[in-house]
């Protein structure tokens, strides 16, 4: 386990430095590394430090693996008006809007070797495809936004290992389909899996009314879009917003349910059940389910994920080897790293096994010896422990995965535990039972009474999402949660989680210490200024204030709000809107007050440069030798934005010969993902 640790570390770290470092470079340094570890095998120490550091590269190598086999020569300027042929390989309804991924077989303004990514656009809601569907479109295509200042999410590193190398969104109607999928013979399995998930869809509006056929189309086919906005923050607010992501609880439980059921049906027939290994084959049956689930579910990457570590445990089973321990988790992790080693700076998995390995790592232990002594009990002291264990499992996962959603989300819901009292048992025992009744019965036309059946059981977990949201005191709002901090924690509770004696809590404890000093000496930036050249954000440390630029759209505002801690039931208080250009702001104290200017574009820019310590400005150039001899002591124009991309710095940090800036292109790295300046990253480092 320790081994796997450290792979998964080399995969994080290698993402982490400025450029990538090729595969040959990566593929010497794990040759090295391990004919090291054979010459020195019979000191243990030795051989044991050499093992960590080639799993280390080994995880860098996987790394560069993968960018070798990324996109080449994605799109690196905005085609405003283009025409684009295609074959329609993906469909996510959002709402009003229906995404749709192409494999472009033409774009007016590239030539068609440079073709080798795909393209996701945006249509309205009202359009039809289906997957195969070839389509002409007019649109407008934009490359890979990096993020829009230092520390902002980065998505176009997850497009860029799905293989999409452009965005964009359809002019209106301006779309024609030239041949429909039952004609195009590109992936029957596929079109055949797509046109089951649309079959069910119209099941569930067929005997669902919104907003529980909203939510059952999530748990079932993995389709968010008609989860109203009001219902979805409820969810993240009570803490239950993994019932949304299709991920090892869905596939646990509907894999679990029908475990339980085909074991149940065999042991009921003596003449089988005495003869024959009926554990093995619902297992068997278990597995398939899974795979059939993960087909319906859009085979995300959370679903991917969930389904290769149950799967991993049906493994086990088939090996007559025990089905949870930290070794099988540990070998699904490296299965999934190996297939998308870039997962592991996500939420999704971060959050996922952290949470198992606690659990298992509880389970193991002290958890066992408790569950062991279970069986002896009266039905109504089972029923007593089996709410005593739902209580110490949330506690559990909510204190390990504390660190990582504050870091993620900027908030942290307490009384998730609580809520999962409710919506886990819920969850267990009515709605995935009903929904494996239903996926069987749909064939027959026969699922209507079953989902009428699941529509109170749904109405419920909306109603406990509802009610928890409602308690904003058991909603944390945290900011300055540093990824340092964040990672050296999480890397020693796994430590210790793996080896789990004073042994390894002493080398666990400095890398604590270290993520406690580091994060008490972290200073966020309170200046931002995106590289759109359009929006900004200026926080004002005393005040608690957010002051933004006007037209920051909605999604970027929640970004920033949950940055400061600002809470968006206070956003009406702490955010105001500056609606003046140029726009003059002084932030900090009186003794040590920082004026700021910010403006599109600077009609007197000598000034601006007397009368502040700050002068910022989107769209023009900045005489910066006139500006520095009237003692400005940060300049950023236009030059700075279209090069380096945005930037963040600390107001109170400023002086008149040097600031520190962030950018970027210096935090974000050289990557082909990060376009800034019509250039992607160089390819070595």
């Amino acid at each position: 386990m320790s081994s796997v640790l450290f792979f998964g570390l080399g995969c994080a770290l290698y993402f982490l430095l400025p450029a990538r470092i090729g595969v040959s470079k990566n593929a010497v340094a794990v040759i090295l590394l391990l004919s090291a570890f054979w010459m020195v095998r019979r000191f243990a120490m030795l051989a044991f430090a050499l093992q960590l550091a080639a799993s280390l590269m080994a995880g860098a190598f996987i790394s560069a693996v993968h960018m070798e086999l990324g996109p080449k020569s994605i799109l690196t300027k905005t085609l405003y008006s283009t025409e684009i042929e295609g074959t329609v390989t993906n469909l996510e309804p959002r709402g009003s809007r229906l995404r749709v991924t192409l494999q472009p077989s033409r774009i007016d303004g590239l030539s068609p070797d440079q073709l080798v990514w795909k393209v996701r656009l945006s249509f309205l809601g009202d359009a039809e495809f289906a997957i195969g569907d070839q389509v002409r479109v007019r649109a407008r295509l934009f490359p890979l936004r990096p993020p829009s200042v230092p520390d902002d999410p980065d998505f176009a590193r997850n497009l860029y290992f799905s293989g999409i190398g452009a965005t964009g969104f359809a002019f209106g109607r301006q779309f024609e389909v030239l041949k429909s999928a039952s004609s195009f013979e590109r992936s029957d399995l596929w079109s055949f899996v797509e046109k089951m998930r649309q079959s069910v869809s119209k099941s569930i509006d067929q005997y669902l009314s919104m907003p529980e056929a909203g939510i059952a189309k999530a748990l079932i086919i993995g389709e968010r879009g008609e989860v109203t906005p009001e219902i979805a923050e409820d969810l993240r607010k009570s803490g239950l917003a993994h019932l949304l992501a299709i991920s090892g609880l869905h596939m646990g439980l509907l894999c679990g349910t029908v475990f339980f059921l085909v074991r149940l049906g065999f042991a009921a027939l003596p003449f089988i059940a005495l003869r024959y290994p009926v554990k093995k084959w619902a297992a068997v049956i278990a597995a398939l389910a899974g795979l059939i689930y993960l087909g319906l579910s859009g085979a995300t990457v959370p679903t991917q994920r969930a389904f290769v570590m149950l799967l991993v445990v049906w493994i086990a089973l088939l090996l007559d080897r025990r089905a949870i321990s930290l070794r099988l988790v540990g070998v699904a992790a490296v299965a999934v790293l190996v297939l998308r080693p870039d997962a592991i700076l996500g939420a999704s998995f971060q959050l996922s096994f952290a949470a198992v390995g606690a659990l298992v790592a509880f389970y193991e232990g002290p958890g066992r010896r408790w569950l062991d002594r279970r069986g002896m009990h009266p039905w109504y002291e089972r029923v007593f422990y089996y709410v005593v264990g739902l209580l110490i499992t949330g506690v559990i996962v909510t204190a390990v995965t504390a660190p990582i959603i504050g870091f993620h989300f900027g908030r942290i819901s307490m009384l998730g535990v609580f809520a999962n009292l409710i919506a886990i048992p819920v969850m267990a025992f009515w709605v995935m039972p009903l929904i494996v009744l239903a996926l069987a019965l749909m064939p027959f036309g026969l699922a209507g009474w079953v989902l009428a059946l699941m529509k109170p059981g749904l109405s419920l977990l909306i109603e406990t999402a509802a009610m928890v949201a409602a308690q904003e005191w058991g909603l944390w709002y945290v900011s300055g949660l540093g990824f340092g901090a964040v990672a050296c924690l999480m890397f020693a509770l796994a430590w210790a989680m793996v080896w789990r004696d004073q042994v390894a809590l002493g080398l666990a404890l400095p890398l604590i210490v270290f993520a406690g000093m580091t994060y008490l000496n972290q200073r966020t930036p309170n200046v931002l200024v995106a590289g759109d050249q359009e929006s900004w954000a200026v926080f004002d440390k005393d005040t608690g204030i957010l002051h933004i630029s006007d037209g920051v759209g909605d999604f970027q505002k929640s970004i920033w709000m949950g940055r400061f801690g600002i809470r968006p039931e206070d956003k009406d208080q702490r955010v105001q809107v500056c609606k003046t250009d140029p726009c003059l702001l002084s932030v900090g104290s009186e003794l040590l007050q920082t004026r700021i200017i910010i403006a599109s574009k600077l009609t007197n820019p000598f000034y601006a440069c007397r009368n502040a310590d700050v002068v910022v400005t989107l769209k023009t150039d900045l005489p910066r030798q006139t500006c520095r001899k009237a003692g400005t002591g940060t300049m950023i124009d236009d030059d700075v934005l279209w090069w380096q991309g945005g930037v963040a710095f600390d107001a109170e940090k400023i002086t008149t010969d040097h600031t520190e800036l962030e950018t970027v292109r210096e935090t974000s790295g050289h990557w082909p993902w990060i376009v800034i300046g019509g250039k992607a990253g160089r390819d070595s480092h």
